[in-house]
């Protein structure tokens, strides 16, 4: 039977998208060959830190323990202190990642047992020179136990590390081989799909030149009618034109809209996680830790109940860092009042939370005159509390604190500052001040969480304004900010 050029161009055309199917099939496995070598690269690459990490932790151990056995100075205890918790980690961390293999499963075991016998034989060590003397924690060194647990934990992170890599090499070896048989494959495919598409091609063309000359024919009858034509068609570009541009315009509001819908859903998610999944289960580790001190104290030496009562601070410093951060998801959510306002009235309303410091410390307060503004009250009464509270705080040192107020208007803003004589900062670190978490002194010094300055420059930007921060250390530091007029 003799096929005419319409089903030729159908059969030729089936054969190309079927061709493009399979070219894609080949070419979405490869990619899945290669990212599950990238993810086992990764993965192995995890496993030989850790293990790297776990090697580093003994031997802080080991250098803690003798560097205090030596000096009997506390701060080489530090890294000792801090490695039982290093070590679950890290241990938790191998298990999770060789959970299919049993060997190395062993080989954490093995790790997670010498690691404690190494903290162990540490904290003998620790004992011993705290309670009879140099000489015999230098006895029980000479024991090499201590070498013995090392030496064990050196070789145990080398076998998993070793094991890691056979693993990984024959995996890229059998990738390897499969990847060669599907570009094998591609090609094939590729050679016959041109093959095909040149068939198609010459088909196409003498079919298209056949009616071409039908189409000369036509194009002279309706030459007349273009012509007629053209200026409707003028008329409708125009319409056209307009409708796209209003339809930019409609498609700008829909993505913006869609935009913040998913800005509000992510923040509600977040905030949800921060109030349920956070903060109950803390409430509860700080509960129970606290019920321990006060019903179990007795039965804890000194070193156990620093533990627990650092534990405890840790968490309710987590419970503050959860709230503050709970606070300043909130700032973009709330729907701004924008009412006139009161500066001066403002200021001296915030001014009232610190009655109790200001009563106590020598103070000097010279507010200038503040001109009103535009915005939401209760939001510029959070700006000025937590600038207020920096001032007061880092000027506690001083025997005179010295703390200025004023603003200004110009250029369709309003400027307000805030200056005090305190310990100031290094400019160099300007940029850092108003993000989350940021601190250029330490809790020690200072106390605080490091988000009071974050929720300022949320505050004024959502007021469509702006802050920024002058200092010299030991001199004292300028806080501005300027909110819109309009």
């Amino acid at each position: 039977m003799k096929l005419n050029v319409l089903q030729k161009l159908l059969i030729f055309s089936f054969i190309i998208l079927a061709g493009n199917g399979i070219t894609g099939y080949i070419i979405f496995k490869n990619n899945q060959k290669v990212l599950d070598s990238a993810r086992w690269v990764r993965h192995t690459e995890k496993i030989i830190d850790i293990s790297g990490d776990i090697l580093s932790l003994g031997k802080d151990i080991e250098t803690a323990s003798r560097g205090y056995v030596i000096t009997k100075d506390s701060l080489f205890l530090e890294p000792l202190y801090t490695a039982e918790r290093r070590t679950t980690d890290y241990i938790a961390q191998l298990r999770q990642l060789t959970q299919d293999n049993s060997e190395q499963q062993h080989h954490v075991d093995s790790l997670n047992f010498y690691l404690h016998k190494r903290l162990d034989f540490s904290y003998q060590m620790v004992e011993l020179r705290n309670k009879h003397g140099l000489a015999s924690a230098i006895a029980y060194v000479s024991s090499k136990k201590g070498k013995q647990y090392t030496d064990h934990i050196r070789r145990t992170s080398s076998d998993i590390q070793q094991k890691e890599t056979i693993i990984l090499n024959q995996r890229r070896t059998i990738n390897e081989e499969s990847l060669a048989m599907f570009n094998l494959v591609l090609v094939v495919t590729l050679i016959s799909m041109a093959v095909f598409t040149i068939l198609l091609l010459l088909i196409a063309t003498r079919n298209i030149l056949n009616q071409n000359k039908d189409k000369e024919k036509r194009s002279k009858e309706l030459t007349i009618a273009n012509k007629e034509l053209l200026f409707q068609n003028e008329e409708k570009e125009k319409r056209a034109e307009e409708l796209f541009i209003a339809n930019q315009e409609l498609v700008f509001q829909k993505n913006e809209i869609e935009k913040r819908e998913t800005e509000n859903k992510e923040l509600e998610a977040f905030s949800y996680t921060v109030s349920h999944d956070l903060r109950a289960p803390l409430r509860h580790i700080g509960g129970f830790i606290d019920l321990l001190i006060k019903n179990n104290s007795s039965q804890l030496n000194e070193t156990g109940l620093r533990y627990l009562n650092t534990i405890s601070e840790s968490s309710h410093e987590m419970g503050n860092l959860i709230d503050a951060l709970l606070t300043f998801s909130r700032l973009r959510r709330t729907e701004l009042q924008r009412t006139r306002l009161n500066s001066k009235s403002l200021v001296t309303r915030a001014f009232k939370t610190f009655s109790d410091e200001l009563t106590r410390k020598n103070i000097e307060l010279n507010i200038s005159k503040l001109p009103d503004t535009l915005g939401d009250e209760n939001l510029i009464v959070q700006v000025w509390v937590n600038l207020i509270s920096n001032a007061l705080k880092y000027t506690r040192n001083k025997e005179k604190a010295v703390i200025d107020i004023g603003g200004v208007i110009e250029n369709g803003y309003t400027t307000f500052f805030i200056r005090d004589n305190g310990v100031g900062f290094d400019m160099k670190y300007v940029n850092k001040l108003f993000g989350v978490f940021q601190r250029l002194h330490k809790v020690s010094d200072f106390e605080g969480i490091g988000i009071g300055l974050a929720n300022v420059n949320r505050i004024v930007m959502r007021h469509g304004g702006k802050c920024w921060a002058e200092g010299e250390v030991g001199k004292g530091a300028t806080f501005s900010f300027s909110l819109s007029n309009n």
